[in-house]
């Protein structure tokens, strides 16, 4: 027995010396090697030497995991353990293959620093591997993660061919040859039908099989809530869909380790709690085929009470002011020790009003409500201790509350146009009439009530009886507090300003009044509106300067907005604008006329009716065109909104289209379109030459008419009538008188003998013509007013008393004939010279005497 205790000692000094002195460690055992094709995992399983246990704290033991016919390992690993005589060693690895596509065999050995033991024989893993007597696919019905790469393989009979695989009726040909496994790698791709067939084809037969690309479990929101401090109840909303359906692919939830269920749809779990717990950890747990995932929720129970709605609710104790409600009581006892507040929704309005708070709280009053209403009201209640959330309405309840007398009237007067006061109120909605309502009362200057029916919200009267307005309404119940309004004072001229407004309405801006120690008033009513009672206004507190109007304005309609002072006496006006809420474009064509002024083209308009302007006009616009658009494009003329005429001149003879259209700030109105075509200007020169001709024709026919009335006159001014040409010829007397002038001899012509009738005034020649062998010395008579000395030409000069006219008797030769008058018959004009042929110049004075 000592012998065997000193060989054992020996043995184990030697071993450890062996170990330090970096000997080969001893081989561990290896005591199992086994596959699971569910989930393709290898489970290896060994102990340790009994030599190196408690002589080494930790080692490394070295795995590898082999394919049959291959040299090296298709998977290496390393796991640190601590030698335990009574432990059995494990390792597990998740093949990436079906475990069916190939047989597989491990080995391993121990490590501790440089010390490395030899490697244990190869053990088979059993359930790895399949029969290779007929063609097999794996896996078969498998899952996968979409976007990921899967590995099938297909096992076919020794000495068959490669075979045909198949994925979403795509053949791959990308393949790795492992005896008579041939593995096939595929991208996964999402499917709308949930699965894709994958299949083997080789020349004696097929398999097929499916397989199921999903995605990871995804939750969102993931929050737990007490109703009732007895039970929690956890929610979250589903991620992504996973693609994933049915009871084993299908993802599974689990909270703190307990399933939830078995519809999964409903996305809710619910666990018992204890009221008084403290805080605690609710874990939630997503897995199916491909992942599997947690999600962690930390609260106190307290902290996250989310009530039931109050059961059976009712009204009572109502009045025309307030109403008092009541609901059954909580049906927990934990809730009925639970501080709360309750509020309550009245006509389905969207803001709530807090009321009341209280410890389980079962009643609650509403307050300042309207008389004379009906409302229908819900109630909800939430924590008050740690407020988490409102709980559940309730279901509605409609209730009506009591009459009361009608509130105070708003009146307001102005004085129109014609002098005449009008009394304006607002007419009492039934908020406001507070019950069955009947009639107002108006009365002026303390006069007897006037009563009116409740459709009146005017009256007019003249303002010369009106000082002082009170007004009443009137109910079942009662009348309403008097409302009184001082006639305004006489509208006096105020400046109308344009004001500018917009989609939230029109802004009104206006500087303080010391007076104004009520405030002010504004009212507006619209333009041209044929509705007298059409008026609407507003109070303003004073200090307030201010205000939008966007009451009751239509958009394109144009109101006038007039400011008053309220005063401790009648209202004074400040101020007028005049405006649009929100100006449109024009709705009627603007009318306008063409016509043609001599040479040029004329274009006149009418302003656009009020009604239809919609808008301040800002401009008119003029197009136009020849009809032909030959040698001119179109012309677009803008004019101002207060023009009313546009000439063109110089237009051509030919058709052009005039368009027109006004415009606003919103845009263009409706155009008109008139076709005109000037006269041409040789039919302008026609006309003005035949008017112009018939001036002169009307001219000359009145002259002719004056001078022929007028002739006695015209003759006696322009053309007296001339007397007959006499001749007084000097006697013998005063013949005898004149100085004889002697001419001389060659120098004297024959003359014709003169005969001078001094009763005819006729001088006649001699029947024969006389020569000049019978001259006689010629002689001249001089004018008996002329000097013998200032003659210079021989001639005879006679003194004609009638046209007081020298007569001049040239001289001539004798032998030169001279027709006589009377051989012409006629008469010589006066003015002419007279030839008188003298005798021959060898008779005497008294011969020349007797001749003339």
């Amino acid at each position: 027995m000592i012998a065997c205790l000193l060989v054992t000692s020996s043995l184990m000094i030697s071993t450890v010396q062996g170990v330090a002195n970096g000997l080969p460690l001893p081989v561990p055992q290896l005591k199992d090697a086994h596959g699971n094709t569910t989930p393709k995992t290898i489970d290896v399983f060994w102990t340790d030497a009994p030599s190196i246990i408690g002589k080494l704290e930790s080692v490394i033991y070295e795995i590898e995991v082999y394919n049959p016919g291959q040299k090296e390992a298709v998977h290496r690993a390393s796991v640190e353990k601590r030698p335990n005589l009574t432990v059995t060693h494990d390792w597990h690895w998740t093949s990436p293959l079906p475990l069916e596509c190939l047989s597989h065999s491990v080995r391993l050995r121990v490590r501790h620093k440089n010390n490395v033991s030899d490697w244990t024989d190869r053990r088979n893993v059993s359930g790895s591997g399949s029969d290779h007597s007929k063609l097999a696919l794996y896996p078969v019905d498998d899952v996968g993660l979409a976007g990921s790469k899967k590995k099938f393989c297909c096992v076919v009979p020794e000495g068959k061919t490669v075979p045909n695989f198949t994925y979403k009726d795509v053949q791959s040909m990308n393949y790795t040859h492992v005896s008579q496994t041939y593995i096939f790698e595929v991208a996964l791709e999402q499917s709308d039908t949930g699965g894709e067939h994958v299949s083997c084809k080789e020349k004696d037969g097929a398999n097929t099989a499916m397989v199921f690309v999903g995605y990871s479990p995804e939750v969102h929101n993931f929050t737990c809530e007490t109703r009732n401090l007895r039970h929690l109840e956890c929610s979250w909303t589903q991620g992504r869909d996973e693609n994933l359906k049915g009871p084993i692919r299908g993802t599974k939830y689990t909270l703190n380790e307990r399933s939830c269920g078995t519809d999964r749809s409903l996305h809710k779990c619910s666990i018992e709690i204890s009221p008084n717990q403290g805080e605690v950890a609710w874990t939630l747990t997503a897995e199916n085929k491909i992942n599997k995932t947690s999600f962690t929720y930390t609260a106190d129970p307290r902290h996250r009470v989310y009530l039931e709605s109050p059961q059976r609710l009712q009204a009572s104790e109502i009045n025309s002011r307030n109403a008092s409600l009541q609901w059954e009581q909580w049906p927990d006892a934990n809730l009925v020790a639970l501080p709360m507040r309750c509020q309550a929704k009245k006509n389905s309005e969207r803001e709530v009003r807090e009321d009341d708070t209280g410890v389980g709280l079962i009643s609650m009053t509403l307050r300042e409500l309207h008389p004379y209403t009906t409302y229908s009201v819900q109630v909800r209640c939430a924590s008050n201790e740690h407020f988490w959330k409102w709980g559940d309405w309730s279901k509605e309840i409609t209730f009506e509350t009591k009459e009361d007398i009608p509130q105070a009237v708003d009146v307001w007067m102005t004085v129109d146009s014609n002098n005449r006061s009008l009394v304006v109120w607002k007419k009492l909605v039934p908020e406001q009439s507070h019950g069955k309502f009947m009639k107002y009362e108006l009365s002026w200057n303390g006069s007897v009530p006037l009563r009116l029916e409740p459709t009146y919200h005017c009256y007019s009267m003249s303002t010369d009886r009106v000082k002082r307005i009170t007004i009443t309404a009137m109910n079942s119940v009662g009348y309403s507090q008097p409302s009184t309004i001082i006639s305004p004072s006489q509208a006096r001229d105020v400046e109308t300003t344009r004001v500018n407004g917009g989609n939230g309405g029109v802004e009104l801006a206006w500087a303080p009044v010391p007076g104004a120690s009520c405030g002010y008033v504004v009212d507006w009513y619209p333009v041209g509106s044929q509705d007298k009672c059409d008026i609407q206004w507003i109070k303003i507190p004073a200090g307030r300067t201010n205000t939008t109007i966007n009451s009751g304005l239509k958009n394109g309609v144009i109101y006038t907005f007039s400011l008053y002072a309220c005063t401790t006496h009648a209202p004074e006006l400040l101020k007028r604008w005049e405006g649009y809420r929100r100006e449109l474009a024009p709705d009627q064509k603007l009318n306008f006329q063409v016509q043609q002024e001599g040479m040029d083209v004329v274009l006149t308009w009418d302003e656009i009716p009020l009604e239809h302007r919609r808008g301040f006009i800002q401009n008119y616009t003029i197009n136009y065109s020849t009809s032909s658009y030959n040698n001119m494009g179109q012309q677009k003329i803008f004019l101002g909104s207060k023009e009313r005429m546009k000439r063109f001149s110089n237009l051509r003879a030919e058709t052009y289209n005039f368009q027109m259209s006004a415009f606003t700030s919103a845009g263009e109105g409706p155009p008109r379109v008139i076709q005109f075509t000037p006269m041409p200007q040789t039919h302008q020169t026609i006309i003005r030459s035949i008017i112009s001709l018939g001036f002169v024709f009307i001219i000359a026919v009145v002259f002719s008419i004056l001078c022929y009335r007028k002739r006695t006159w015209l003759k006696e001014m322009l053309y007296p009538d001339i007397p007959g040409p006499q001749l007084d010829y000097p006697t013998s007397k005063e013949i005898r008188d004149f100085q004889l002038l002697a001419i001389p001899a060659e120098n004297v012509d024959n003359f014709l003998t003169c005969e001078l009738d001094a009763e005819d005034g006729v001088i006649s020649a001699p029947a024969t013509p006389v020569t000049d062998s019978d001259c006689l010395p010629n002689y001249i008579f001089p004018d008996h007013n002329i000097g013998s000395s200032s003659l210079s030409s021989p001639n005879l000069v006679l003194d004609n008393p009638t046209y007081n006219l020298l007569v001049a008797f040239p001289v001539s030769p004798c032998a030169t004939p001279v027709t006589t008058m009377a051989a012409t018959g006629g008469y010589s004009p006066q003015g002419s010279p007279a030839f008188c042929p003298l005798p021959p110049c060898s008779e005497s004075y008294q011969a020349l005497e007797d001749a003339c």
